[in-house]
């Protein structure tokens, strides 16, 4: 495997040793660590003046080597630009743009594609695309993209595009796993710029322009080599579906300087690939100061919760932005389980180092998270045990000063408009309400466990029996076979093969 400038494929530091050309690494003092230079120019005296010499020096190592783990978790890249884009007024405005203007390609990929207004406005940039004669490729899960309506599904194909339905339930020679498998990705790809986070194509998220303003989300736009990178995990989503469609790898965008460091990971289950969960549980292990989380649907699987739990315990402050205005009907049943465990987590954090505040003026559908005002995360991963252990998930990594205060300040004016609960508030002391929320976590549970989605056989307890087994019967052989191979020669002697 060859190392590419921009988009590195991860492994090429244990193989080659030094870092390709403009790759914007540099050798650190730690032998066999590469130290990207973004992280000596993060971490200086202009952008933490409080901070020693030996502090700063001591997070260039901690992030440095960081940084060098995280690289076998997925391809990143120097040279990049990252935009956040805030509300669907101002990302599907600027996704239908860039729609306009490809020359080459347009692969969509979005978990929800419904039959509103909105919809049909990229419904119509999508079939003037490939009537140009650009490769359009649609992939929407079969249910989330329930509504989508059949004659644009046809319109789509006579023009030239390819759509396909991830998951199926119907014909079954079409299903790829249990009807729980779901791809929940938002990528789009337009030639050299690519968008990703947690925005659906749907009416909810649009505001004033596109939408009814019922849902509050964050996109991220991406340009530079980490582009090529996204579009790995689109066709990973492709052959996932069936591989009835297949695309060959794009061309590696140009560097664009200056650039930042970005890393894009994902989650498939069916491959044993968890790079996102991974990257996430070390990343708020390694905070120091703070992390800065946004999320839907906060009921964490163990291990999240574990790492969050330990935030307070190091120092760091850590700060939750949840939803307070539920997505079911008509039993707020998220919002309920959500409470049930912040009940429990409440109880057993500091109030002076944690704060939850829950956003209630709209349906909070971000998902991104700010650690130590350095690095960020941001895609389609919700703190919840449908996205860890069951979806397509695809999340983007940024180590960029400038970005995460970007993602900080999205954070803290949405934490203006937000309440703060704390453990003493009401609802979690009153027995009928516990109650309900109990009932509710409790479905929530077990509907995650792995006797009801079928993907049990990828667990280490599985991996662990078979393993087990595997031996037991080669142990079982070896006799077998040590008498077969005494027989024979023993037949071969009476023969007169052997003298």
């Amino acid at each position: 495997m060859r190392p590419r400038v921009g988009g590195v494929r991860f492994g090429w530091m244990r193989t080659f040793g030094r870092p390709p050309p403009n790759s914007g690494l540099q050798p650190n003092s730690n032998p066999g660590v590469e130290r990207p230079r973004q992280v000596d120019e993060t971490f200086t005296h202009q952008n933490f003046p409080a901070a020693s010499e030996q502090t700063l020096q001591l997070r260039r190592q901690t992030w440095a080597s960081l940084l060098y783990r995280f690289q076998k978790y997925g391809h990143f890249s120097t040279g990049n630009r990252v935009q956040a884009l805030e509300g669907g007024d101002a990302c599907f405005k600027e996704m239908l743009e860039v729609i306009s203007l490809s020359q080459t390609r347009v692969w969509c990929e979005s978990y929800i594609f419904d039959n509103s207004r909105v919809a049909e406005i990229f419904f119509m940039a999508l079939r003037e695309a490939a009537t140009r004669g650009l490769d359009v490729v649609l992939l929407v899960d079969y249910i989330g993209a329930f509504a989508l309506r059949q004659d644009w599904v046809q319109e789509l194909r006579r023009a030239g595009a390819e759509v396909v339905f991830f998951n199926p339930v119907l014909p079954a020679s079409l299903c790829v796993g249990p009807i729980s498998f779901r791809d929940h990705r938002k990528i789009m790809i337009c030639d050299d710029v690519g968008f990703c986070g947690g925005m659906n194509i749907q009416e909810e998220v649009g505001e004033e322009t596109f939408g009814t303003s019922r849902f509050y989300d964050v996109h991220a736009k991406l340009e530079g080599p980490c582009v090529a990178d996204l579009a790995e995990v689109f066709r990973d989503s492709l052959k996932e579906a069936g591989g009835h469609v297949h695309r060959n790898p794009i061309q590696v965008p140009e560097l664009l300087e200056p650039g930042v460091y970005v890393q894009i990971l994902q989650s498939n289950v069916r491959q044993r690939r968890r790079t996102l969960q991974k990257v996430m549980q070390k990343s708020i292990d390694a905070a120091s100061e703070s992390v800065l989380l946004t999320t839907a649907y906060f009921f964490p699987p163990t291990f999240l919760k574990a790492a969050l739990l330990r935030v307070p315990t190091r120092g760091a402050h850590l700060s939750l932005l949840l939803s307070g205005s539920s997505d079911f009907f008509p039993l707020p049943g998220d919002l309920l389980a959500q409470s049930h465990f912040l009940r429990s987590f409440l109880r057993d954090t500091p109030e002076d180092k944690v704060s939850v505040h829950l956003y209630e003026q709209r349906h909070m559908h971000a998902k991104h998270m700010c650690v130590d005002g350095v690095f960020s995360t941001i895609g389609s991963f919700n703190f919840d045990l449908y996205s860890a252990r069951r979806n397509l998930e695809v999340g983007v990594a940024v180590f960029d000063r400038s970005f995460a205060l970007r993602m900080q300040e999205l954070h803290l004016k949405r934490l203006k408009e937000s309440r703060r609960t704390l453990y003493s508030d009401w609802i979690y002391h009153q027995p009928l309400v516990r109650a309900a929320c109990a009932v509710a976590f409790g479905l929530v549970r077990l509907s995650g466990r792995n006797v009801f989605d079928g993907l049990d056989c990828f667990q280490r307890k599985w991996l662990l029996r078979k393993a087990t087994l595997t031996f037991l019967l080669e142990e079982q052989s070896q006799p077998q076979l040590f008498w077969n191979k005494r027989l024979a020669l023993r037949n071969n002697r009476n023969n007169g093969t052997f003298r």
